[in-house]
Parts: C-alpha cells; sequence; structure tokens
C-alpha cells in the first residue's frame, strides 16, 4: 500500500527536527509530530519478512467464523492465513544481511558472564519511585501472549560460556543450549541469516489467557480432574475464584492458563484478573443475548477481553513507564488518536484516520512486511531489572505484615501455595505498594543471575545465569550490537563510552570490558544509555516501541476494520471503551479500592494502609 503523503511530510519534519535537537527537547507541539515521523520513516525502512515458504504453516481457523479469532492465530489476515499464527517466523527491524549471528570466539567476546557480573548484577536494589511491581507481572503476562522461541535445541552442540576467573560459578564453563532454528525449508533461505518460529500467536489476541492452540483453547475452559468442558462460555474457575491446577512434569502443579511458562505470583495475579474478566464479560453478553450458546459468548467475550488488555497495555503501562508529557500523550495516541479520549468517545472517528481519532477503527495496513514479531523488539523488552529480589506480604487493611519471600519462594508452584498464607486481595495489595526496580547497569536481579531450573527427577537441578543468556540469545540470534544498532533506527551511535553514558563510574567500567564502544551489547547500551526526562527506559527502546506498538494494533484487524460493534457487539465494544485496569482491579479486588483512589495510574505505587 503506498505511503500517504502526510507520512512523508511527518518523516522529512523529523528528520529536519533531528538535525537541530533531539525530540524530548522540543516542546509537545514539536515533539509530537517528530515522534510520528520517527514512526513513518521506520515503517517504511525498518520492516523485513523472513517468512520465505508461508505454505509449510497449516493454520487451524479454516472453519471460524469471519468474526472470531482463530485459536493459532490464523486468519488474521484473510488473504494471507498464515500471517501471524503460531508457528510462524518472527520477522526482523534491520536488514536481513545484518543478522547473521555471532560465532565463536566473537559470540564470547566479552564473556558474558565477566559483563553479568561487572555490569548488571545488582549490588543493591535500585528502585523506580514512582512504580509498583504490578509493572513488572504486567509486562510478562504480555510477552507471554506475544512470543516464545520454544524449547532449545537440544541436538546440537552447547554453547560453552568459559568461566572467568575468580567466578564462583559451578565448573569451569557454563553450559547453554542453543535456540532452535527453523529448519530450511525453500531454496530462498540458502545462504540466509537463521530464522526462528514463534510458538505462539504474533497477535495481541490474549493468548496468554487462552492459548495458541484449539487444545489448549479446550483445556483452559474445562475442569481439570474431570475434563468436562464448560457449556457457558467462561474459563474454568475454581470455587474460590482462583485459576485450577494442572499436573506439570518440572514443577508439580502449576496454575492452568494458556501460557504458564516461567510462572511466578505476578503472572498469578494478571492471569487471574484477568480469567475473573472474561467471566464477567460473559455475564454482561448474556443480559443482551440470553440466548446465545456458550461458544458464541466464548468467543465475543475473548474478543472484548484481548482489546481490553490491548487498550490497558498502550493506555496505562507504556505511559507509566514513559512519564512525560510527550511519552504520555504520544502513547495514548495509539489508542484515541491526537483529539484524545473525549473527543473520540463523543465522535467516535473522524474518518478512520488514525493521526486524529486512533488507530482502533481504522483501516488494517501492513506498511513494508507482513505482521510478525521481531527479533529486535524481543531484545528491547528484556527488562528483567524491574524485578525486586525480595517480596514482603501485607494486609490491606492495617499494612500488618503477613509474611516475607525471596524469589524462589514465590515462583512456580511456590505462587498458588501463597494464597494459603496470604488471601488474594493481600497480594495484589503487597505488590502494588513495592517498588519495582529501575532499568539501569548493576540492578539485575540476583535471584535470576542463579536460577534454579529443577529438571525431571531424579536429576540435579540445573542452575542458568538469565542475564548471561539474554546477552547470549542476542548474539546468537543476529541482534546488531548497540551501535550499530541505533544506525539501523536511523539514529546517532555514539563514538565514546562518555557520549554512551554521563555516569562517570559507568563509563571507566564500560571501558574496563569492551575494548571499544562498538562491541557494547544492546542490552547493556539500552541500561547505561542516557534517557529522555520521566522515562524508565531508554531512547532507543521507545523508538522500536513507537515501531511495534503501533503496528501490533494497525496490523490486526480485530484493532483495525473490525473493530466494530457488528464484530464485538455494541455492549462489547461499549465494554472496551469504559473499562480499563482500574475497574478491573476495583471489579475483582473491591476491598482494596481506597489505596489507589487518588492515583493518576494504578501501575504508580498505592498508599499503604494506614499511611
Amino acid at each position: 500500500m503506498p505511503i500517504p503523503l502526510y507520512e512523508r511530510a511527518l518523516a522529512w519534519f523529523a528528520k529536519a527536527t533531528d538535525q537541530i535537537g533531539l525530540w524530548y527537547r522540543w516542546p509537545l507541539a514539536i515533539a509530537i509530530p517528530t515522534v510520528l515521523g520517527h514512526r513513518a520513516a521506520m515503517r517504511e525502512r525498518n520492516l523485513y519478512d523472513t517468512e520465505r515458504n508461508p505454505s509449510v504453516l497449516k493454520p487451524q481457523g479454516s472453519g471460524s467464523p469471519r468474526d472470531e479469532r482463530a485459536p493459532d492465530g490464523s486468519y488474521n489476515d484473510l488473504g494471507r492465513p498464515w500471517m501471524g499464527m503460531a508457528g510462524a517466523r518472527f520477522g526482523r527491524n534491520v536488514p536481513i544481511d545484518a543478522t547473521f549471528g555471532e560465532k565463536e570466539p566473537e559470540l564470547y567476546d566479552p564473556n558474558p558472564r565477566l559483563i553479568s557480573r561487572t555490569l548488571l548484577a545488582r549490588r543493591q536494589f535500585i528502585p523506580v519511585p514512582y512504580l509498583n511491581v504490578l509493572v513488572v507481572g504486567w509486562i510478562q503476562f504480555m510477552l507471554h501472549d506475544w512470543l516464545s522461541h520454544g524449547p532449545n535445541d537440544p541436538n546440537l552442540p552447547p554453547h560453552k560460556i568459559p568461566v572467568p576467573e575468580g567466578d564462583d560459578w559451578p565448573g569451569r564453563k557454563m553450559i547453554v543450549l542453543r535456540s532452535r532454528a527453523d529448519a530450511l525449508v525453500s531454496s530462498a533461505d540458502a545462504g540466509q541469516p537463521a530464522a526462528y518460529r514463534n510458538t505462539e500467536t504474533h497477535w495481541w489476541d490474549a493468548s496468554q489467557v487462552y492459548g495458541s492452540s484449539r487444545e489448549r483453547q479446550l483445556a483452559v475452559r474445562s475442569d481439570p480432574a474431570t475434563g468436562q468442558l464448560r457449556t457457558d462460555g467462561k474459563l474454568h474457575l475454581q470455587t474460590d475464584d482462583h485459576l485450577p491446577l494442572e499436573k506439570h512434569i518440572r514443577h508439580g502443579e502449576l496454575e492452568l492458563a494458556g501460557m504458564n511458562g516461567n510462572w511466578w505470583v505476578g503472572l498469578s495475579v494478571m492471569h487471574t484478573l484477568f480469567a475473573r474478566e472474561h467471566n464477567a464479560i460473559v455475564d454482561r453478553l448474556r443480559i443482551d443475548y440470553p440466548n446465545a450458546d456458550g461458544e458464541w459468548l466464548f468467543q465475543k467475550a475473548r474478543l472484548v477481553n484481548a482489546a481490553l488488555i490491548a487498550k490497558i497495555h498502550t493506555t496505562e503501562w507504556t505511559p507509566a513507564l514513559m512519564n512525560s508529557p510527550t511519552g504520555r500523550f504520544g502513547m495514548r495516541g495509539n489508542w484515541w488518536g491526537l483529539m484524545g479520549e473525549h473527543h473520540n468517545h463523543a465522535f467516535e472517528h473522524m474518518g478512520r484516520d488514525e493521526i486524529f481519532s486512533g488507530i482502533p477503527g481504522s483501516r488494517t495496513d501492513q506498511h513494508a512486511a507482513p505482521y510478525a514479531m521481531t527479533e529486535e523488539f524481543i531484545a528491547i523488552y528484556r527488562m528483567h531489572s524491574l524485578l525486586p529480589d525480595h517480596f514482603s506480604f501485607r494486609r490491606h487493611k492495617d499494612d500488618g505484615k503477613l509474611t516475607e519471600r525471596d524469589f524462589p519462594g514465590v515462583m512456580a508452584a511456590n505462587a498458588h501455595n501463597l494464597y494459603a498464607h496470604v488471601p488474594f486481595e493481600d497480594v495484589v495489595y503487597s505488590l502494588a505498594t513495592s517498588n519495582a526496580g529501575a532499568l539501569v547497569l548493576h540492578n539485575f536481579p540476583s535471584a535470576l543471575r542463579r536460577l534454579n531450573k529443577k529438571d525431571i527427577p531424579p536429576q540435579e537441578p540445573i542452575s542458568v545465569d538469565l542475564a548471561t543468556i539474554d546477552l547470549l540469545r542476542d548474539r546468537e540470534r543476529g541482534v546488531p550490537r548497540y551501535c550499530a544498532f541505533r544506525r539501523h533506527f536511523g539514529l546517532r551511535a555514539p563514538k565514546t563510552f562518555e557520549e554512551l553514558t554521563d555516569n562517570v563510574e559507568w563509563q571507566r567500567e564500560l571501558k574496563d570490558v569492551y575494548s571499544t564502544v562498538e562491541k557494547v551489547d544492546l542490552l547493556v547500551g539500552t541500561l547505561a544509555e542516557k534517557r529522555p526526562p520521566g522515562f524508565g527506559f531508554s531512547d532507543t527502546a521507545f523508538r522500536v516501541f513507537t515501531l511495534m506498538a503501533s503496528r501490533r494494533l494497525k496490523s490486526d484487524r480485530f484493532f483495525s476494520t473490525d473493530f466494530t460493534p457488528e464484530v464485538y457487539t455494541p455492549a462489547g465494544i461499549q465494554w472496551v471503551k469504559e473499562q480499563n485496569l482500574r475497574s478491573v482491579i476495583e471489579r475483582h479486588c473491591p476491598s482494596v479500592r481506597s489505596q489507589f483512589a487518588e492515583l493518576r495510574n494504578v501501575f504508580f505505587l498505592w498508599d499503604r494502609a494506614g499511611s
């Protein structure tokens, strides 16, 4: 589809203003069209397709009605039913020839375990003064919807990372399985970089709640004890409104969800809230459609729930981490347009134009490549530093202490075991009154740098360092290092460590590890980089978000062309318009509403009881 003239004009405007100063140094009236111009340029320059033979994909959704989301994400685009489905390849945001994975010895230069120890390891917890831990649970809840590389490849020789001198890691090498690259599927793959497949759907379709296959979708609607499918359109919950449990080969029992890997209490809270929300939506739809069958109610409620989740991320979570007038206005504008929320509600869409009225209801557009999550987007979303190492659980009525846990104490089966000691509303209150960590150097959680992954008994537990693995995966999957990454996005790359960061101690530490600023890893660079005022993450990350956050909406017909009362039902559209995370928590945890009543954003730190 040709690029609209106004987008070309915005791209030209952004290029002109960049010659004078960075976007966040301009007043709002100039900053907003500059950011929109950056997005327009990236839509043309930073989208690349890796799916060279889509005929290998076998969509499940051919029998689904046009106004339902297929379980595996297929048939979102009716002309290209494979696009965005589970099993489709990850795309790229940089030219394909720049994505060859690094090989030894470059793969280990500098040693990723050394970087983990000297630049990433948490010395003491560095909090974000205003953000709460719900922020952390939410973003992992989102990532589980969008992507997973699936199990690693046990058939290839593993990576053997040398352990630096004086390191206390057991053994002289750290053994890490290689990512499972996709097999060559056509002659077009010959000589090309490795590509990787997503086990989840690429769409913003709440697949973490509902699953990415028909089999998983039926499982979350059924009683695990009997296998009996609910016929009323609701998700199966226990009698206490908690998620049911399923047997798990490695962890004994886990809460049942569309996806429950890397489970911890923050994920448990989000999954529980939105399973309950699904059932509340079913109850609302049944008022208007008393004779509708359970399958119809389920599918409509899923549409509504997924759209509400997308709205919360766009208008609440992202603005909480981009806490500046430009950041908030720009991200909220993705949903409501430049005219704003109240005008959007009053006058609907002005000619279905995304700039003025927001992306929902505008025309669908894939821009330069078929829709897919990208490896670069995944790399930018490495936000483990948000997570604290320790958790204090307290009563919401008087802030009295109930129990304290370290991170392993709230992981896997320990998440649902916690509810035997701490009621659900107190868990929500405790996370919301605890600080999230800052996305900076020296703040990677200690628990994640030596995390025990229990293998199938009777084998010994396996320890992993996620900081080391995060660095290794980017290098292995061909994500460019920091300076090259910035150049691919039209950004100026620093020539010295002093240009990268104004923190003198960090400058020295970076020089000690990296021989040149060109070798700085993307993760390290984004944590060290000077950032826009009020932002919880770097400008480099923001550029990728600007492109991909709007793309997740614009490419999806259920958020664009088919975001209509005819598809969602009038009640469903109204639910999406009127509800937000505040109302979700009020509905399902009514006794804690006074703790956030005065807050602009519920991802901000809640008031403690009695304060």
